[in-house]
């Protein structure tokens, strides 16, 4: 069960991802030669106005296959041919798609369930908040400086900070306040602020009736947030991972996803399948997320790296040569191949140690 959820949530992102493409190209005027689903063999296709639309027996992503050239005769307008502000749209058109993907799925898990906000409901004995003097209907805004607007930004940032000093930011009735916390560690040696947040209540949400009910613009503006949160954790561990601050161990690739699905869904089942559809979309959003991050990256064949190249472009004032630009792919390829193999490696490694 485990590989075929994984297959069906890599699928989805992936063809989330170049259906971005397609419609970028679309948008341009570019012909797009084949839109597919899956890899592989050719199962089943359909041509339509000049596209085929195919699936194929592999279901491990898709495609979305451009033409490189024009061809006036048959009405075909290639994608070397297009200005160069056609072809980074195009190019930033996926990843583009992949945070939509994740902001939708993310505003989704809200406005169904439920979600913790940053608004103090009730301040426990003997912590920080009370210690500083944050009280019940306060807004959490800002610790140390840094803003945090959803329950997620104020976890992680709180977490940095165990047994510091620091300023928590925090709005009363409109006025802007500023406490200064101290986390010291309880008796359990945890480091709390010591608040109870509000919960938002979806339409889903089998929760307490007594909880304040979310809204539609409530619900996409946290997922919008949550979006982005992922977005920058996932930034974060690239930076830590190049600068050697986080081993390969702490990485995973396809085969490591499968089993961390695999744990997820054993987990998630036993507690019931509200449970099991919530986690199982937090993993599609949070892997749409980091595609979308990755292909942004600025390494040659990723999108990224594209965009790189046309925006040379426009600096030099002169596109780069077709063969180099194909041995700079060429070297970009190898390097995501080589790196791919690495994490495979190492995925191995961890299931069989």
């Amino acid at each position: 069960m485990s590989v075929i959820l994984t297959l069906i949530i890599f699928c989805v992102i992936v063809i989330i991802h170049e259906g971005g493409h397609f419609l970028a190209a679309r948008l341009s005027g570019v012909t797009v030669e084949e839109f597919a689903v899956g890899m592989g063999p050719l199962a089943v296709k359909t041509k339509r106005g000049g596209t085929v639309y195919s699936v194929r027996w592999l279901p491990i992503g898709g495609f979305c296959r451009m033409a490189d050239n024009s061809d006036p005769e048959n009405g075909v307008f290639g994608f070397l041919d297009a200005n160069v502000f056609k072809r980074i749209f195009i190019c930033a058109a996926g990843p583009f798609m992949n945070f939509v993907l994740a902001l939708l799925v993310l505003g989704f898990i809200n406005f169904s369930w439920s979600y913790s906000t940053t608004e103090v409901r009730g301040v426990l004995e003997g912590y920080a908040a009370e210690e500083a003097g944050i009280e019940q209907g306060d807004v959490i805004t800002k610790v140390n400086g840094k803003s945090v607007r959803i329950y997620s930004e104020l976890s992680y940032e709180l977490s940095k900070y165990a047994g510091k000093t620091f300023p928590v930011e925090v709005s009363r009735d409109g006025e802007r306040l500023v406490f200064s916390v101290t986390l010291n560690a309880d008796e359990n040696g945890s480091y709390k602020l010591g608040v109870l947040t509000v919960t938002k209540a979806g339409f889903l949400s089998g929760a307490d009736e007594s909880l304040p009910k979310t809204s539609l613009i409530e619900a996409v503006k946290c997922g919008y947030y949550d979006m982005f949160f992922l977005v920058k954790m996932t930034v974060t561990g690239l930076i830590s991972l190049f600068t050697a601050k986080v081993s390969m161990d702490e990485i995973a690739g396809p085969i490591g996803l499968t089993s961390v699905v695999g744990e997820v869904y054993g987990e998630s089942v036993k507690a019931g399948i509200s449970v099991l559809i919530i986690n199982l979309l937090n993993i599609t959003a949070l892997l749409s997320a980091n595609l979308g991050v990755m292909n942004l990256l600025p390494i040659p064949a990723l999108d990224g790296g594209k965009i790189i190249v046309y925006i040379a472009e426009i600096l030099r004032g002169r596109p780069i040569a077709p063969e180099k630009e194909g041995f700079i792919n060429l070297v970009g390829f190898v390097l995501i191949m080589s790196f791919g193999i690495v994490v495979a490696f190492h995925d191995v490694f961890k299931i069989f140690s």
